[in-house]
């Protein structure tokens, strides 16, 4: 048995020795009561942070640590020695498993999640089977064989996820941010066979995203109630043009996103905890999280900033077509220009 202090290191170095593609995490942060002495093998009580430390974080627990993977999921390796440096390093990070390898996993969030499944199932005569996690949030991740597809999110099942090439999911026994441990279920480990994915449940992966808007959200009402459907088409308008953002213009989309977000938080009719985590799940959905965590995080502070240095509805409403200069986002590196051109 592994002393708790190295439990996270021995799992990861295991998950390595099956040929999964392992990366390191952030970890949720302990309360300041929860700080245990050095040397302790009692794991702290965590809090609600992250270990990155922004209080802004949107995922919290659950991005890549940039100091050992600055490339996120394309860091990851089944290299068992470079594994074992890296929870030696950092024996509290989170531990996170490469999709589209051995395995796809579809991400249930929560109650709806679980809802939404539960309706899919019952209307074809769905059953499950393979290696099943209960994740630290209350959901499911269902590991299934891989498709070759990348991340997607299932038509008309609102709270679920596919995770495939390009994503990766948090593994057993990481903590969430809430304290809880992902955990197989009994029986239903990476021993378990995997399942293949069911049809019904393909067609959903592979559908086509939506076209995205030529124009400006047109609002028909007047009154009070127009400022508030104002706020929520723009924010829905924004993240939609982000989540479908192709490569080579993800992160202008990013920015130009964020900033007209943040203009509306200056004025307090957005709350900064829902645009974050809105933003950042759509980076994750065209895949610039998983792919450029640390430019993601770095355009995420620079478009926020101007936002808001700049109160009031954005210059121009949300659109893919600009048509007069903006700020420019911030300067990329060789390699992470050349990455998101491909």
């Amino acid at each position: 048995m592994s002393r708790p202090r190295w439990a996270l290191r021995d799992a990861a170095v295991a998950y390595a020795a099956r040929g999964i593609p392992v990366l390191p995490l952030h970890h949720p942060l302990p309360h300041p009561s929860g700080l245990q002495p050095v040397g302790s093998n009692h794991p702290p009580t965590p809090g609600a942070g992250c270990s990155c430390r922004d209080s802004n974080c949107g995922q919290p627990a659950k991005h890549p640590l940039g100091s050992l993977v600055p490339h996120g999921v394309n860091d990851a390796t089944t290299n068992r020695a470079r594994v074992l440096a890296w929870w030696t390093r950092h024996p509290q990070a989170n531990i996170g498993l490469a999709c589209g390898h051995c395995f796809d996993v579809l991400d249930v969030d929560g109650p709806a999640g679980a809802h939404a499944i539960r309706e899919l199932a019952a209307a074809y005569g769905l059953q499950s089977s393979g290696p099943l996690v209960r994740t630290g949030g209350g959901g499911w991740h269902y590991y299934l064989a891989p498709t070759g597809l990348g991340n997607a999110h299932p038509r008309d099942l609102e709270h679920v996820d596919w995770r495939g090439r390009g994503g990766y999911v948090v593994a057993p026994p990481s903590r969430h941010a809430s304290g809880q441990a992902y955990q197989w279920a009994a029986g239903r480990d990476l021993d378990t066979p995997l399942a293949e994915v069911p049809a019904r449940l393909r067609t959903r992966l592979e559908h086509r995203p939506p076209a995205r808007s030529a124009g400006p959200v047109v609002l028909a009402a007047t009154g009070a109630d127009l400022e508030d459907r104002y706020v929520r088409a723009a924010l829905a308008e924004e993240l939609a043009q982000l989540a479908a953002a192709p490569k080579g213009h993800r992160n202008r989309q990013l920015w130009e996103s964020t900033r007209n977000l943040y203009n509306l938080v200056a004025t307090g009719a957005l709350d900064h905890r829902q645009v974050d985590q809105g933003l950042l799940e759509a980076a994750e959905r065209c895949g610039l999280l998983a792919e450029e965590p640390r430019q993601t995080h770095r355009t995420l502070a620079s478009g926020r900033q101007v936002g808001l240095a700049h109160p009031g509805r954005p210059a121009q409403p949300a659109s893919p077509e600009r048509t007069h200069p903006s700020p420019t986002p911030p300067t990329r590196t060789a390699s992470e220009r050349t990455k998101e051109g491909r």
